[in-house]
């Protein structure tokens, strides 16, 4: 598991190379698509294994690379990216049954190996008694200490405390294993679903976070046949290259739709997640939300964090202040009136502010930082709209007042 952070650049690329689909690893990759950084996963196979090794300290994987430097050990990983990304308690008592859980889940998955897997160094004879000794002793009292912890939590929704820590990415691993490997199913499924059903809802729940990871969800936008507000979001969905259904919306048949149910506050965009059943509303929300779990809002560098949203309001503004007038109720005249005011005074005024940014930014190709972000989508998708709905153009009006960004 291989993963680059190039903090001087602040691009984040990463890459992540496993050898098997352990839970370890699957904890990592879980908690960095939680964060919602981007990364490459790439897996080693094994026969390519001689190759790989001596790259990594000890010559073993998972390992985290950050600026060219490699680290190793699972744990360790863990709990630099949970310190990093706000996953790991800062009360001891917390910190405790975090490990705790980890390495309680951890004893249950190396026995389970070498009870069950064919790669287990045990014989035949050997092998059979320790999967009865998995069935009938480890697994139960490992499981149900899990369970006891669980129930003793001040919320069922996360193993310790209220939000994600560590310790859920690796019980996730672990369920990830028995949900994909035989035999980890027909060992651990039924028993953890009937005689602990508390432990099965809550992996059950917490595992349709990661829907989208695991690319099990159908994801549908909802927004009027045009451009505008849903523009940028099909923009963002489009870059990621993120397959979703683009379901458009006539004008005349809004008043009948919106009455429907389907549309939180009777409005769009919606972006629609099935079979989650999650909908998310209001534009700004949105963009945050998917730009922040797929690292095209820096949610962890504050001073970045701010250029990009200053972008996203500043471009509001502008449409805003046009939308005001444009298709108000005042009289012709008065819409003349405000017409010459926004574009001798407004629109300078943003286009002379924004212009100055663009010269600030370190690379011309992109409004903040060296790779696409929030702010960009947001741009190109009001700016789509104002060449269709506006005039005069603000081509020509950027062409003049803002030559950077035209």
């Amino acid at each position: 598991f291989f993963f680059n952070d190039t903090a001087t650049t602040e691009i984040y690329t990463r890459s992540i190379v496993g050898s098997v689909r352990c839970v370890q690893e699957t904890a990592i990759r879980l908690l960095l698509f939680h964060a919602g950084l981007k990364f490459e996963d790439v897996r080693i196979k094994r026969e390519d294994w001689p190759k790989y090794k001596d790259k990594f300290e000890l010559k073993q994987v998972p390992a985290l690379e950050i600026d060219g430097k490699i680290l190793t050990q699972s744990y360790a990983i863990l709990e630099y990216l949970g310190s990093k990304y706000g996953y790991l308690p800062k009360t001891y008592d917390k910190l405790y049954k975090v490990i705790f859980v980890m390495n309680t889940a951890e004893d249950i998955y190396r026995k389970a190996y070498m009870a069950l897997m064919p790669s287990s160094p045990l014989d035949a004879k050997a092998k059979d008694e320790a999967k009865k000794n998995i069935l009938e002793v480890d697994g139960p009292l490992h499981l149900g200490a899990l369970f006891k912890k669980l129930s003793e939590n001040e919320s069922q929704k996360f193993i310790v405390g209220h939000k994600y820590t560590i310790a859920d990415f690796y019980l996730l691993g672990f369920w990830a294993t028995v949900l994909q490997n035989p035999d980890f199913n027909a060992t651990f499924y039924e028993v953890i679903k009937t005689k602990m059903p508390g432990l099965f809802t809550y992996l059950d729940e917490r595992m349709k976070d990661f829907n989208p990871y695991y690319k099990k969800c159908a994801t549908k936008l909802y927004y009027f046949d045009a451009a505008g507000h849903g523009e940028m979001i099909r923009l963002m969905l489009k870059a990621m290259k993120f397959p979703f259904e683009d379901i458009r919306i006539k004008i005349e048949d809004w008043p009948k739709e919106k009455e429907t149910g389907k549309f939180i506050l009777k409005e769009l965009p919606v972006v629609a997640c099935e079979p989650c059943g999650v909908k998310f509303a209001q534009t700004d929300a949105i963009m945050h939300r998917i730009g922040g779990r797929y690292g095209y809002l820096p949610i962890n560098k504050p001073e970045k964090l701010y250029k990009v949203v200053w972008w996203c309001n500043t471009w509001k503004d502008l449409i805003v202040n046009y939308m005001g007038f444009a298709h108000s109720s005042y009289s012709e005249e008065k819409k003349k009136e405000f017409r010459i005011y926004y574009f001798t005074k407004i629109v300078p005024s943003l286009f002379e502010a924004m212009e100055s940014k663009i010269m600030m930014n370190k690379c011309s190709d992109y409004l903040v930082g060296k790779s696409y972000t929030v702010a960009d989508f947001y741009f190109l998708g009001l700016y789509k709209a104002c060449l269709l709905y506006t005039s005069p153009s603000p081509r020509d009006l950027s062409t003049s007042r803002m030559p950077s960004s035209a």
